[in-house]
């Protein structure tokens, strides 16, 4: 929301990052779910039809198998997927410690506003710089924030690091204490209830599954599985969101819309 007086400030409120980084995610579904039925269909005579459309290739003794090219398109797409995934985190991260700075110096702002803005825009640049496992201690330490899910978050850098760099073959390095690199998802149940039961609606809730790799394990991951990342990262989202939320209101004993910020 812009400041008629000034075009140069602007208000931040979680509303607006919730609305922007929900929507970006759930786009990142929709692109995963119809990138994965698009695979489904393709079959080998169409791929070797468009391949040769031109005429030519770049170096045609390197032109890929359609089983090679298969195996090669699942790697980019668990990779892209993993990595924009926790793209997003960071970024919404970096919003919403953006809005608690704000919030945390509200009064200091009004006193000294170029000195303040000055100060938070410092702190905020370190922030944004800083690796994820550090944006999780910031949190706490700063807002007393606890993310939930920071774990899980840790192991799918620490995926992303394993597939980009060992082509998703896992390592002791890369295991925790109890010799296991964990992968999280969220996904749906449907409780059927008991026999003779007054009530015999089944119940639906989100439940926690997990994913184990040991030491000399390819990373692979399912069709659900990749999909349920980006509802793991949503719960993130939410979680983080109410936090936040709840800091502000404690702080400022209303809704997180603090004064309007100088833009950089």
């Amino acid at each position: 929301m812009s400041n008629e007086q000034n075009p140069q400030q602007q208000v931040i409120s979680i509303q607006a990052i919730s609305q922007n980084f929900l929507g970006a995610l759930q786009r990142q579904f929709d692109l995963l779910a119809y990138n994965l039925a698009a695979s489904q269909q393709v079959e080998a005579d169409k791929y070797e039809s468009f391949a040769r459309q031109v005429k030519i290739m770049p170096v045609q003794q390197m032109h890929l198998s359609f089983g090679q090219i298969q195996s090669y398109s699942r790697g980019l797409i668990m990779r892209q997927t993993i990595n924009d995934l926790l793209g997003m985190t960071s970024a919404c991260m970096d919003n919403c410690h953006l809005l608690c700075q704000l919030i945390k110096n509200q009064k200091n702002a009004q006193a000294n506003p170029e000195s303040t803005n000055k100060a938070v825009s410092d702190i905020q640049n370190n922030f944004v710089r800083a690796p994820l496992h550090d944006k999780f201690e910031q949190f706490e330490k700063e807002f007393g924030i606890m993310c939930e899910l920071e774990d899980a978050l840790i192991a799918l850098a620490i995926g992303l690091r394993v597939l980009m760099t060992r082509n998703g073959i896992v390592d002791a390095a890369d295991l925790d204490g109890d010799g296991e690199l964990v992968f999280e998802f969220k996904t749906v149940q449907t409780i059927n209830p008991p026999k003779g039961a007054e009530e015999q609606k089944p119940e639906v809730r989100i439940a926690d599954t997990r994913r184990a790799f040991k030491a000399g394990d390819h990373i692979e991951l399912s069709n659900s599985e990749l999909l349920g990342l980006s509802v793991t990262i949503a719960s993130f989202f939410h979680n983080l969101f109410r936090s936040v939320d709840e800091y502000g209101r404690k702080t400022l004993g209303e809704p997180t819309t603090p004064p309007p910020a100088a833009s950089n």
